[in-house]
Parts: structure tokens; C-alpha cells; sequence
């Protein structure tokens, strides 16, 4: 009777103590081991056994309800969870649940989901004896359980299916019908490669939770680390975009600073441009390999493009050359361009030809660049500017070109080329930058810009028609004496808008450029224009330094279309552009103001003002 009274107050004991808290995975100590060295303890002391007596306790053991555990298991076939009411029969899975649970425990199962939302059975057995449960509670949080379930499941599903073959194959020797039953899979290669974990264990007595698990499935791991590498790669991945932003950051104001130092250098260059040690130390951009126009001789501090002796440019286009197909290019795409809201004049075949030209009569091409021209066209009003100069508006009767006159020393269409094409001058050292702006917005320098370029347009398609060949415009811009002043933000801001639109709008207009008399700052000027323009812009522009710069436009026009300043014979600007340029005596021309500078300047006023005032000693 001790002994069983000491057992009865160590279950009691053992059950305050592990169901009112979480229970740990270790399992109970013995029973009967505990309750022993209790009596013994008591005999040691001389204490004498107590008299049993049927506590509350000892009467809800003796005849209390089952204690129950419930824990969802989860079925994958080749990585992939499945659903084993669907594939597998019922009793076979009822058969290995009996088979896989510890002796003395009964239980039953059903189909399910997880928290995932993943197909589950949910497994629910019950028993008397709390070892009993400690033991199944042992393997499920092991795996051992799983283990044997699967090996239990795969026995007796094999059996299953060898059973139905046999039957099968019985009925079909006996003649008899196989129709309805079921055709088990001539291999079990499905079985093999089934695995099972479980998770959301809760262990209970009628209504009252002991405990709550919630467990690891055994491949849970593997994704574990393929989430956690995820999310490591993807830390990484912002730490790279941060350090990226941050690089960006200060390549931006290494970008700055380099362009802060180039102005620097620009203003340390005069007029006459000596080349001096620092600036020869330090090599220019090489020059384009192809060019429509050669260089007069290799440039010191990078190659320059083979001597061509042949004025006739590269991309030559002749009117009575041109094939019936190329005719009938320039038929379809000029109804195309009118079809799109384009308008045209009597020079309109010309027109069209530089599209075609432009991209190497390639039709599809060329009716994408002229229907974009059209709505551009369209839009920005220069359509009306060439009515305008076709009805007869004179280059100086440009709105605010008398003001342009007075800021900046620039002659258009001045002379041809020895390939026929207009040639252009300007003068951008002697621009008053203060008085460019003072004088012309933004939006005026804007139509300026457009009313030129379809003067010089109109006139190129013109005397395309007359000459029977194709007129281009070569420019030649002087940046000698350039400061500060002409590099500055505002600048930059004011022409970035029209640097582009001979080059989208225009094709085929620009034939070559040459920029004369050249600092090595200017080198790094041109960095910041040319991603403005198109590749095959940038290679008709050729960069000479101030060693280079005389007599190197008499490889391209021949001496008496040349101004004398630049080696050449012409002393006073030549028909018709003389007639075009305003003049001292025309409304609103300052006779003492007129074409700032001392090279073209100069050069332009002993035509243009002859009588005029000297400019006034802060002009260049």
C-alpha cells in the first residue's frame, strides 16, 4: 500500500510539474525508481508508511479519460507535397499508422491541410499510460515516428499492389473481366522516394491543452537556408546599390572638378594661343579616323586622318548619277512625307534626297527620320520661316539678327569649299557673353538659331538644284581666346536645346566642321557636347590646335574663298553674302558695335562698317 500511495503522489507530483509549464523533450525520470527512493528515504528516517487512502487525485487517475496527442504530417513525392488519401488506399495508411504507434496506443487519421496550406493528415491517437505518450511524443519530435510510418506505408501499400496484380492477372487467365479495378503502377519507384515529417504537435486531456509544439519538417531546413541565402543575396545585393550610388556620387563631382578645371585652363589661354608646357604635356583626344575633309597634316599629340587630294567629298551625291530605283525612293518617300502633314516647295526632291542619303537609301529608315521631321516641323514653325525666305527674306532681315551681329563675329554660307559646299565662320572667342544675354532670351536665340539653319537649308537645296549636285554647309568655328565666360553653365544651358536639331531635323546638311586654333581645354569641352550628337556628327568634326591651325582650311577651299587671316587670299567677304549681312547704314545697326573681334571681326567690318567706329577697347 505504500509503495502504490507513493507512486499515486509522484504521478501527481510529475503532472503539476511538466503540464504547467511547456514540456521540454527530455523524458521523465522512472516512476518506479523515484517512488522507491521515496519509500526508502521515508524508512531511513524511521518514519512509518502512511495508510493508503483514495485522494481526489488517485480517484481521477484511476478513472480518468484518455490523454490524447494530435500532429500534422506532411507527404512529399519527388520534393513535392502530396496528398496520400489520393494516391494510397485507406486502410494501407490506417494499417501503418497501427503499426508505427507505440504498443498500447489506438488512433486514427484524416486528411488535412498545414499552415502552409500544404495537403496533411492529421494523425490523432490517444492513451492511458503517460509513459506510453512521452514515448510516441520522443519519436515524433525524433523523426523516428515519421520513419517507420513511411517504411510501415510503403510495406503495406507493396502488398497492397502486389495483391491487386495478382488479382488482375488471376481474372485476365480465368477470362474473366479486369473493368473497374484498379491498375496498380508496374513499378514503385513513387514509393521509394517518399518521405513524411510532421508539425503542430499539441498533446491534450479531454479539453485541456498540455502542450503545444510546433516542429521543423526534416527538408524544412534545406529551405531555411535556401531563404536565408536569398535574403543574404539580397542584402548584399543593396549593400552593392548603395556603394554604387555612393561611387556615382563621386564620380559626379570628379566630373565637376574636371570641368572646373578646364575653364580654369580655358581662361589661361589667350588669343594668340602659345602652346605652353603644361597644356602641350598633356595629349588630346585622337581625331576621327574618317573624315569627308582631310586634315592639312597630323596633328602633334594625336593622328590624324589620311590626306585626301581629291576635293570631291567621300559621300559625293550627283543628281544625273541617281538610278530610276533612287527616283523612285524619293517619289514614295515625298508622298509619305506629305501623307504624314509635311509641306514642301519647289525644292522638295532635293529636300527628301538628304533623307535617303542620310541613312544609305535605306526607304524604311528614311521615312522614320522624315515623318519625325514633319511633326517637328510642324509643331516648332520653321516651315513658315522657309516660305518666308522663299517669298524673299534676307539674311538680315532675320528677327534679332542685327542684335546677334553686335554679340558674336559669325558669317554664314561665306564662301564655297572645293567640294561646292557653303562655308561657315565663326568667331566664338569674341563673343560678349554678357551682351549675348543681355540682348537675346532664350526663346530668341532659339528662332534665330532655326531661321539660319533654314536659310542655310533653303539655299543648300537650291543650289543643289542649280549645280546638279548635293550642297552641304562646312563650318568652321575659331576658339581662340575662349574664357570662363563662353564654358559657363548658362551657355551650356542655352545651347544644349539647338545642338541636336541639325542633326535630327537636318540631314545631310552639316558636310564637315573644323575647329581652329584649339586649347587642350577645348578637348574637354567637346566631351560635354558630344553625347548631344549623333555618331556621324562627331565624326565630321575635326579639332586643330593653334600650331596646326594656318593654312589648314586651304586642303578644303581654295586660297580666294579663304579669309587672309587664315592663310587664305580673301580680303573682303564675297557675293551674294556680302549682300546679306546687316551693314552700317541699315535701321537699327550700330555701325561701332557690328561683328566684335580682331580676327573675323575685323575681317568682316572692313566690308560691312568701313567708315564705322573702333569698337571700344573691352572687345575682343
Amino acid at each position: 500500500l505504500c509503495d502504490r500511495l507513493q507512486l499515486v503522489e509522484s504521478l501527481a507530483q510529475h503532472r503539476r510539474r511538466h503540464f504547467s509549464a511547456p514540456m521540454t523533450f527530455q523524458q521523465p525520470p522512472a516512476v518506479r525508481s523515484q517512488s522507491s527512493h521515496g519509500t526508502e528515504q521515508r524508512k531511513s528516517k524511521g518514519l512509518t508508511p502512511r495508510l493508503f487512502s483514495r485522494s481526489k487525485s488517485s480517484s481521477r487517475s484511476a478513472g480518468a479519460a484518455p490523454m490524447r496527442i494530435e500532429f500534422r504530417v506532411v507527404f512529399r513525392n519527388g520534393g513535392v507535397a502530396c496528398d496520400p488519401f489520393a494516391t494510397y488506399s485507406d486502410s494501407a495508411l490506417h494499417a501503418a499508422l497501427m503499426s508505427a504507434l507505440p504498443e498500447g496506443m489506438t488512433g486514427n487519421l484524416m486528411p488535412s491541410t498545414d499552415s502552409k496550406g500544404q495537403p496533411a493528415v492529421l494523425v490523432r491517437a490517444q492513451a492511458s499510460d503517460i509513459n506510453t505518450m512521452y514515448e510516441l511524443r520522443s519519436q515524433v519530435v525524433s523523426g523516428d515516428f515519421m520513419s517507420a510510418l513511411t517504411r510501415h506505408l510503403r510495406s503495406h501499400v507493396k502488398s497492397e499492389r502486389r495483391s491487386q496484380r495478382l488479382e488482375i492477372s488471376k481474372r485476365a487467365d480465368a477470362g474473366q473481366s479486369t473493368t473497374g479495378m484498379p491498375e496498380p503502377p508496374a513499378k514503385d519507384a513513387d514509393l521509394d522516394s517518399m518521405e513524411a515529417g510532421a508539425n503542430e504537435m499539441t498533446i491534450m486531456e479531454e479539453e485541456t491543452v498540455w502542450e503545444k509544439i510546433r516542429l521543423l519538417l526534416p527538408w524544412q531546413n534545406d529551405e531555411d537556408k535556401a531563404d536565408a541565402e536569398m535574403k543574404s543575396t539580397k542584402r548584399e545585393l543593396q549593400q552593392a546599390r548603395q556603394a554604387l550610388k555612393e561611387r556615382r556620387q563621386q564620380v559626379a563631382e570628379l566630373e565637376a572638378r574636371c570641368n572646373e578645371l578646364t575653364e580654369r585652363l580655358a581662361t589661361m589661354s589667350k588669343e594668340d594661343c602659345p602652346a605652353s608646357d603644361a597644356i602641350e604635356s598633356i595629349p588630346p583626344p585622337a581625331a576621327p579616323a574618317e573624315e569627308k575633309y582631310a586634315e592639312p597634316e597630323p596633328v602633334a599629340e594625336a593622328p590624324a586622318a589620311a590626306v585626301n587630294n581629291n576635293p570631291t567629298a567621300a559621300n559625293y551625291v550627283a543628281l544625273e548619277e541617281l538610278t530610276p530605283e533612287q527616283w523612285q525612293k524619293i517619289k514614295d518617300l515625298k508622298a509619305a512625307y506629305l501623307a504624314a502633314g509635311g509641306e514642301l516647295d519647289e525644292y522638295g526632291d532635293i529636300f527628301i534626297l538628304r533623307f535617303l542619303v542620310d541613312k544609305d537609301w535605306k526607304y524604311e529608315k528614311a521615312l522614320k527620320k522624315a515623318k519625325s521631321t514633319a511633326a517637328w516641323r510642324a509643331k516648332s514653325g520653321v516651315n513658315g520661316f522657309r516660305k518666308q525666305i522663299a517669298s524673299g527674306l534676307v539674311y538680315n532681315e532675320i528677327p534679332n539678327i542685327k542684335e546677334l551681329f553686335t554679340t558674336v563675329a559669325v558669317s554664314n554660307a561665306h564662301s564655297r569649299t572645293k567640294a561646292g559646299d557653303l562655308m561657315t565662320f565663326i568667331d566664338y572667342g569674341s563673343l560678349d557673353v554678357n551682351k549675348f544675354f543681355k540682348l537675346l532670351d532664350n526663346s530668341q536665340y532659339f528662332d534665330i538659331n532655326n531661321f539660319i539653319l533654314e536659310y542655310v537649308s533653303y539655299h543648300s537645296d537650291k543650289l543643289t538644284q542649280e549645280t546638279g549636285a548635293l550642297v552641304r554647309q562646312f563650318m568652321v568655328i575659331d576658339a581662340g581666346g575662349i574664357g570662363l565666360a563662353h564654358v559657363s553653365l548658362r551657355m551650356f544651358i542655352r545651347f544644349k536645346p539647338i545642338m541636336p536639331l541639325a542633326d535630327l531635323y537636318y540631314p545631310e546638311l552639316l558636310g564637315g566642321a573644323r575647329v581652329l586654333n584649339a586649347a587642350w581645354a577645348l578637348h574637354q569641352g567637346w566631351k560635354l557636347v558630344k553625347p548631344l550628337l549623333s555618331k556621324q556628327i562627331q565624326d565630321m568634326v575635326g579639332i586643330l590646335d593653334c600650331k596646326h591651325t594656318p593654312g589648314a582650311l586651304l586642303k578644303v577651299a581654295d586660297p580666294e574663298a579663304v579669309p587672309d587671316f587664315y592663310g587664305g587670299t580673301c580680303t573682303t567677304i564675297p557675293r551674294p553674302a556680302v549682300d546679306w549681312y546687316p551693314k552700317a547704314g541699315m535701321e537699327g545697326v550700330d555701325a561701332a558695335a557690328i561683328c566684335p573681334g580682331k580676327k573675323l571681326g575685323a575681317y568682316m567690318r572692313r566690308t560691312l562698317a568701313p567708315d564705322g567706329a573702333p569698337l571700344s577697347s573691352g572687345t575682343k
